[in-house]
């Protein structure tokens, strides 16, 4: 019983959080982002977790995608395959399209990721939820 209210109030918390910093998001994409971090820090040892692109630069068109960086301790091709199905079967429930980049740990500080154009862009406009 005490487990069910922890579960309750870390989603109230991660619901509160998100919502503070996605007002440029529709209701639809915060609960699926919403969603998205709950699964992630349930299944996996998710270290951080931010919404990049249009969407978080506020110049989205109706037909963007959310792009989001998962950064986890650790990344093996079973791992990426269960997030695909996750993210797969949250676009389907809430109508949206998340498209996401995941990295290790190791990769952004041991390796060259932290150095990609594309991390660059994350370290930059990403928001942090």
């Amino acid at each position: 019983m005490t487990r069910g209210i922890g579960i309750v109030r870390l989603r109230q918390e991660i619901r509160s959080e998100v919502n503070m910093k996605t007002d440029f998001l529709q209701q639809n994409e915060i609960e699926a982002v919403t969603s998205l971090k709950e699964e992630l820090e349930k299944n996996f040892r998710l270290i951080d977790f931010r919404i990049f692109g249009s969407k978080a630069r506020g110049n989205a068109t109706e037909d963007s995608d959310i792009d989001v960086m998962i950064e986890l301790e650790y990344v093996t091709p079973s791992i990426e395959e269960a997030i695909d199905m996750i993210i797969f079967k949250i676009n389907l429930k809430y109508d949206c399209l998340i498209s996401s980049v995941i990295y290790s740990h190791t990769e952004l500080i041991d390796g060259p990721m932290s150095e990609s154009p594309l991390y660059k862009v994350i370290e930059r406009e990403g928001i942090r939820i």
